[in-house]
């Protein structure tokens, strides 16, 4: 294909990314979308930044050495138009922050199937990686609406509304979710291909994690009581470990942890730095310890696993707490 064609293409595309179709070009560049998919999946996804972080600092992607992004593009090439194989094909690309691709993936998966939540949840996600939070929320409020009981999307949405600075929203979300714990139609939504909100009084990896959010969402809208409620349903016994960071930081809130236990968990740390690391600058900051969550802050906004939520939602806190 002439360079000038791919070119065109892949702005197509990206284009798609974060506008209906209809606002990227003519009837005839409708048309060019799957071709234009596959000039943007061709190009080498390092060459530019995926994102820029809110200090102005490129976001780069990953290479896969491992073949797993060809393997899927293999059975996306014999099924073109099947939504599965674009959400398969976009999420394999997650393991290696090739976060516009994937974007694009699910935006023709969106064409092609406009009510199945999946491709707005998993693009909402990616719009967070990103930072572009206003369109995060537009995507995960649309998958709500078509999978109101499923707690991924309650989940992102939550953090897309804390990270846009919406806190009430953010506690709200949060608090539906979680009132659906022992909810009949939560429990029989629950599947193996769908997490339902149901998970948060069967699985304490799903509860920790959405329970800290809600804490951090509520502290920071003013409803103290709320989170004293949230944290007195956490029990000091809880069997952890893929979500130890979360669980860890709502022991900080309810007394049982120091920040410095938290901080300095020894070298052989169960979790990364920016994610318990965040919990701690946010409670510095409710405690009224602006000048400890900014030096903090600073650190963190450095950490090289530019999309962990942490990193992420660290670089928002300090951009407002500084002006910068």
């Amino acid at each position: 294909m002439p360079t000038a064609r791919r070119q065109h293409l892949a702005r197509i595309m990206f284009c798609t990314a974060v506008l209906p179709l209809a606002a990227c070009g003519t009837g005839q560049d409708q048309g060019d979308a799957a071709e234009a998919l596959w000039a943007v999946l061709e190009a080498d996804p390092t060459a530019e930044p995926q994102a820029t972080s809110l200090f102005g600092d490129p976001l780069y992607a990953l290479v896969d050495t491992t073949g797993a992004i060809a393997e899927a593009d293999r059975a996306l090439r014999e099924a073109p138009a099947d939504v599965e194989a674009l959400i398969a094909a976009g999420r394999v690309r997650r393991d290696f922050w090739q976060y516009r691709q994937a974007m694009a993936l699910y935006s023709r998966a969106i064409e092609l199937k406009p009510d199945d939540w999946r491709p707005y949840r998993y693009r909402g996600h990616r719009y967070i990686s990103v930072r572009d939070f206003d369109r995060a929320v537009a995507d995960l409020e649309r998958a709500r609406e078509l999978a109101p009981m499923n707690w991924d999307v309650s989940y992102h949405l939550g953090l897309a509304y804390y990270l846009s600075g919406q806190f009430p929203e953010a506690n709200d979300e949060y608090s539906r979710c979680l009132s659906l714990s022992e909810d009949e139609g939560a429990r029989e939504a629950q599947a193996d291909d769908f997490r339902s909100c149901s998970e948060n009084g069967t699985d304490p990896e799903s509860l920790v994690a959405m329970t800290e959010w809600a804490v951090r969402a509520a502290l920071r809208a003013g409803r103290r009581e709320d989170a004293e409620a949230l944290l007195a349903r956490i029990p000091l016994d809880l069997e952890v470990s893929e979500n130890l960071a979360y669980y860890h930081d709502l022991l900080l809130y309810k007394g049982v942890k120091t920040p410095e236990q938290l901080l300095n968990p020894g070298p052989d740390g169960p979790y990364r730095r920016e994610t318990v690391g965040y919990g701690v600058a946010n409670w510095y900051l409710v405690q009224g310890d602006t000048a400890q969550a900014i030096q903090l802050l600073e650190e963190l906004v450095q950490d090289p696993w530019w999309p962990g939520f942490g990193r992420i939602a660290s670089e928002v806190e300090l951009a407002r707490l500084t002006g910068r």
